[in-house]
This record gives structure tokens, C-alpha cells and sequence, in this order.
């Protein structure tokens, strides 16, 4: 008895710690997400490998703080040192996050930017972005600028905090392109996975202060393996929010859900998705030859030659399909008569398997043409060759040698006519002179 009671007892425990199982097809996974929006995208190329109302306007909360840092680290050194104003500390709710920053003190941004990706800092954010932007809102116009450089198209910040304001919204799908740009920038990656940074006493401060950072992917019984960067927000509004990006086997992702009810939905929902990204998807690349098969074939169907800067495709397909199911589609985006901007669009039908990775992504190339002329030497795709317009006309001239020389033959043959009749006529009027002469 006491040892089935002990096994007894240490299944309990095992079952009580059990995590929820993975979810393994879209719609499994779907049904399991429980942040009203939610995106896992491929860290390499940004493609979409799920999507959940990925381009609703939500509030970010704190994992605006990405994007702080991230414009930070590209605009400013480490050692720069900031001198806190008055503004940037009473423009911010006393109960919100900080690190008791005081009037004119001063630290480097390096001791800023660790407390804003590990303590969620909203003193230290201001005081980033007045060094940065000259002033918050002129830190809040380069937010934004370099939010749609990154490929965010439904964002608009007003802070470099993330405290509430109607006009400071996001979606997931924007701060995942963020993030995406953002893990790829020095230092960034470094910062935001940081468990425990001591920060030096300041002119204000003599006793250092130490930042821990909270229970997450990193840290805490929900840690993640593989993880390498992460943000969480929360405020009333915005509920729970989070931003993280996690590596392994050569492959990136990054995860990005908002308003969760809970702090457990978040973390359980975004390893739902690495967990997903990491088990059913296949890398598959297209080689620049077999792309540039529909390429020329393209060009040629228009009665041209070419040669195309062309290089490979990589991207990630579901398991359970194939690299001959991918679709690749050929477009003509513009150009001139010499030269074509041709995207090559590659995609899924939709089908169960798919679902929200219908779409792969594209790839863009230059293709320089070369008409194709009668009697003209074609054009080597390996030697780039410019034809110039006057060019092209003596081409087309050179169909017409026969006409041409008709017509120097007719004339030659009508002075030669009037010739012979002059002559004929001067001749019989030396003969007429000559009989009257002998009358």
C-alpha cells in the first residue's frame, strides 16, 4: 500500500505540472490562442506562419519599448550620457514602472536602455527619448518613421513608454516586423534577454541599483529554451502583451500576442507558437536557376532576350506539403524599353494544410532585354549588353536592301533615257543644218 500510495502520489504531481498539449495543425493551434491577436512570423524573411487578427489596432502597452530601444541603439552610443529633466519624470503616473530617477541626474544610456528592457522603466524610457529625439514628441516622430521603414502599416506611437493614449496603437503584425528589425540591430538581443543588470551609483544616486528581471520565456518556470529576446507589457487598457523571438536549430522566430487576460495566457500562448514554428515547418529553397526559367520565359513570350540579377528564394512550408505544391507567379511591375522589374511571387493553394501560409513571399529582380532581330548576333544572358535606339532603326533597316537598290537602279536608268534622247535629238539636228546647207 505505501508504495502504490508513493506512485499515486508522484503522478499527481507530474499530471499537476503538465503543460497543455501541442497544438499541431493551424486550427488546433487556433483554437488554443487565447490573446485576442496573435502572429508568429519566420525571423529571416518576416513571412506569416500564423496569423490571428494580425492587423487589428490594439493598445501595446509596454512592449512599445521595442521600439525605444531599438531606435535608441541605431541613433546613440552606449557611453552617451543622459541628464534627466524634470518632464520626463513627473510626465509619467508615480504608480507606473520606474526606477526612481531624480531631476538633472545623470547615466549613460547603456544603464537606461537595461532598465527599460529588464524593469520596464517608463522614467528612463523619457529620458531616452528626449536624448535621442531632442524632446518626447520629437522621439515619437522617429518611432514612427522607422516603425513604417521596418514594415509596420497600422502604427502610430505617441511616447516611448506605452502608457495610454487613444493615438498610441499598434498591431501585432507591425511590432513583429519590429522586433524583427529590431533583434538584428547590436546590442539589442543582449539587452532584452539580460537577467539581472547592476546599474553604478549616479550623481544623485549613491547606491547602485540592481534590476531583476520578472518571471517570463527567459527567466521563471515558463522558461523557454532557445529564447533570445523578449518585452512584456500591461496596463488596464491594453490588458497583457508580449513581444519575443526565440532561436534554435538556425532558425529565428519571433511571437507577438495582445490583450491576454492573464500573464499565464501570454507565456502559454506564445510557446504555443514557437512550439508550432519549431515542429511543423520545412525549410525549402528555389535556386536562381530554377527561377529564372519562368523569368525568360516571360520575356521571350514578348519577343525579347534578357539577363537577370537573379538570386534564390528561401521560405518555410507546412510538413505536410511539398516543394512542388509551392506556385510561383511572374509580374511585370514596370520599366523601360531595355529594361523589366520583374517579381517572382511564390504562394500555396488554400487548402487545410495552409492556411495562413498561403502566402510565401517574393522576390524581386532586374531584367535587362535585348530585342530579337533577323540577321543580329542574339545576346549572351552572361554579358550585359545596352542596345541603343538608333541601333535598334538600322536594324530594321537592313530588312529593306532589295527596295533600296530598285529604286537606284530606276533612277540611274532614267538619266541614262534622257541622255540618249538628248543625244538622238542633237543628232538629228545637225543632219537637218546639213540638207538645207547643200539646197
Amino acid at each position: 500500500m505505501k508504495r502504490f500510495a508513493g506512485c499515486f502520489f508522484m503522478l499527481a504531481i507530474l499530471f499537476s505540472n503538465a503543460t497543455p498539449a501541442q497544438a499541431t495543425t493551424f486550427e488546433d493551434l487556433l483554437l488554443s490562442i487565447k490573446s485576442e491577436t496573435a502572429i508568429l512570423i519566420d525571423g529571416d524573411t518576416g513571412q506569416v506562419l500564423f496569423e490571428k487578427e494580425i492587423h487589428k489596432k490594439m493598445s501595446p502597452a509596454s512592449i512599445t519599448k521595442v521600439m525605444t530601444g531599438f531606435l535608441a541603439l541605431e541613433n546613440a552610443e552606449l557611453d552617451d550620457l543622459i541628464t534627466i529633466s524634470r518632464d520626463a519624470i513627473y510626465s509619467i503616473e508615480r504608480n507606473s514602472s520606474h526606477i526612481a530617477l531624480d531631476t538633472d541626474e545623470e547615466l549613460t544610456l547603456e544603464n537606461a536602455l537595461y532598465a527599460l528592457a529588464i524593469t520596464s522603466a517608463n522614467d528612463a524610457a523619457n529620458g531616452i527619448a528626449e536624448h535621442v529625439g531632442g524632446t518626447m514628441e520629437g522621439f515619437a516622430s522617429l518611432m514612427n518613421a522607422r516603425a513604417k521603414e521596418a514594415g509596420a502599416i497600422h502604427t502610430n506611437f505617441t511616447n516611448a513608454h506605452g502608457l495610454p493614449d487613444p493615438d498610441h496603437y499598434t498591431t501585432v503584425y507591425d511590432m513583429a516586423m519590429i522586433t524583427r528589425a529590431a533583434i538584428q540591430t547590436p546590442h539589442f538581443a543582449e539587452i532584452f534577454s539580460t537577467r539581472v543588470y547592476e546599474m553604478p551609483p549616479t550623481n544623485k544616486q549613491q547606491e547602485p541599483r540592481t534590476f531583476w528581471r520578472k518571471s517570463a520565456l527567459i527567466v521563471g518556470r515558463n522558461q523557454y529554451d532557445g529564447s533570445i529576446a523578449e518585452k512584456t507589457g500591461y496596463t488596464t487598457d491594453a490588458q497583457h502583451t508580449f513581444a519575443a523571438a526565440a532561436q534554435r536549430d538556425g532558425r529565428t522566430l519571433i511571437a507577438v500576442v495582445m490583450k491576454s487576460s492573464g500573464s499565464k495566457d501570454k507565456l502559454e500562448d506564445t510557446t504555443a507558437l514557437f512550439d508550432y514554428g519549431f515542429s511543423e515547418f520545412d525549410s525549402i529553397t528555389f535556386s536562381a536557376e530554377e527561377i529564372s526559367k519562368g523569368v525568360y520565359a516571360l520575356i521571350e513570350a514578348d519577343g525579347m532576350q534578357a539577363e537577370a540579377d537573379i538570386k534564390g528564394f528561401t521560405c518555410l512550408i507546412p510538413k505536410a506539403l511539398l516543394k512542388k505544391d509551392v506556385e510561383i507567379d511572374y509580374v511585370v511591375e514596370g520599366g523601360t524599353a531595355h529594361e523589366w522589374s520583374v517579381k517572382a511571387v511564390f504562394s500555396l493553394p488554400v487548402s487545410d494544410e495552409t492556411m495562413a501560409v498561403t502566402e510565401l513571399g517574393a522576390l524581386k529582380m532586374t531584367a535587362l532585354l535585348h530585342p530579337v532581330v533577323d540577321d543580329i548576333v542574339p545576346v549572351v544572358a552572361s554579358e550585359p549588353v545596352s542596345v541603343a535606339q538608333d541601333e535598334i532603326e538600322q536594324a530594321e533597316k537592313a530588312h529593306f536592301p532589295i527596295l533600296e537598290l530598285a529604286l537606284g537602279v530606276l533612277g540611274v536608268l532614267a538619266v541614262l533615257y534622257v541622255y540618249l534622247c538628248m543625244r538622238r535629238y542633237l543628232i538629228l539636228e545637225r543632219r537637218r543644218r546639213r540638207r538645207v546647207r547643200y539646197r
